[in-house]
């Protein structure tokens, strides 16, 4: 038994494709800010923030953007995986990210 939005195809390849639309228009941004960020094909995009990365949580989250903490992961020190939505979503959480990242001082890669 699938999800009613995985048997309407129509839906599914316009979400898919706003999705991959949208993940490319935020990973100009986060290049465009020194964000170090890895090659993604899903709906998120894992990146480094490093020692802030708990204080950039927390100013995603209040900005309602979904984020989660990686650092716990193996290899993940400082690492934070940011949702990617639709292409208007995405308008917002560039704005989030950029006043996330005045927030917590970011000066570029670490």
């Amino acid at each position: 038994c699938s999800p009613p939005a995985l048997e309407d195809a129509e839906y599914f390849n316009w979400y898919v494709a706003e999705v991959t639309e949208a993940r490319g228009e935020f990973e100009a941004a986060l290049d465009r800010n020194g964000v170090t960020r890895w090659p993604s094909s899903a709906n998120f995009v894992l990146v480094r923030i490093g020692a802030q990365h708990r204080k950039f949580v927390e100013e995603m989250r209040e900005r309602n953007v979904l984020v989660r903490d990686r650092s716990s992961d193996p290899g993940c020190e400082g690492c934070v995986r940011i949702t990617i939505g639709t292409r208007e979503q995405t308008v917002g959480a560039i704005r989030a990210l950029e006043a996330a990242l005045a927030e917590i001082g970011w000066r570029g890669k670490i």
